[in-house]
């Protein structure tokens, strides 16, 4: 099959004003299954060099959440996280940074993490967080500002024009800023 349709978005991370990585946002369609795919790699200094290479592959098939799979591959250790719908319930099986969740549900997905780098949530409540294999909260602040929440890590996205233009993650390393690159 061919692609019918792809949107790819460059961004800048940042710690403490520092630009520390960069991160690519892509998303393409193929008939009815839309594939998500967020790639980062970032390298900075705390209490010892620290080195990241995150990906996140998330499928949609007619709109509803299929799989994902988060890799972090870092100096201090590899972490995989996984959801899949078998048969008639997604399983889970994640695995980040100090953090280890297994689970089982019936009810479908329509929402993820990883599609806030394509589309404002508005009228979202909630989305899996890929990572963590959890619901996060979504909240809106107003002016295209969201705030969303899971396992204490609060992040805050900031929309124009129903397009991110910058992240402020919260992280049990240390927390960053994902920035628009502007053509």
């Amino acid at each position: 099959m061919t692609v019918q349709a792809q949107e790819v978005h460059p961004y800048e991370i940042s710690l403490a004003g520092f630009t520390i990585g960069e991160m690519t946002a892509t998303q393409y369609e193929r008939a009815d299954t839309t594939f998500y795919l967020l790639e980062s790699k970032v390298s900075f200094w705390l209490f010892g060099q620290i080195e990241v290479d995150y990906k996140t592959e998330v499928y949609y098939h007619q709109g509803k959440f299929i799989r994902s799979l988060v890799q972090s591959k870092t100096n201090r250790g590899n972490f995989l996280s996984r959801i899949w719908w078998e048969n008639d319930r997604y399983l889970i099986r994640a695995q980040a940074y100090k953090y280890e969740h297994q689970a089982a549900f019936p009810d479908p997905i329509f929402h993820s993490a990883v599609r806030l780098f394509f589309e404002e949530p508005k009228g979202i409540s909630k989305m899996m967080a890929e990572n963590y294999g959890k619901f996060a909260s979504v909240m809106p602040l107003g002016d295209g500002v969201y705030d969303t929440s899971v396992e204490g890590n609060e992040n805050r996205y900031y929309y124009k024009n129903g397009e991110l233009q910058k992240a402020s993650m919260d992280s049990p390393i240390k927390n960053y800023v994902i920035q628009r690159k502007q053509p």
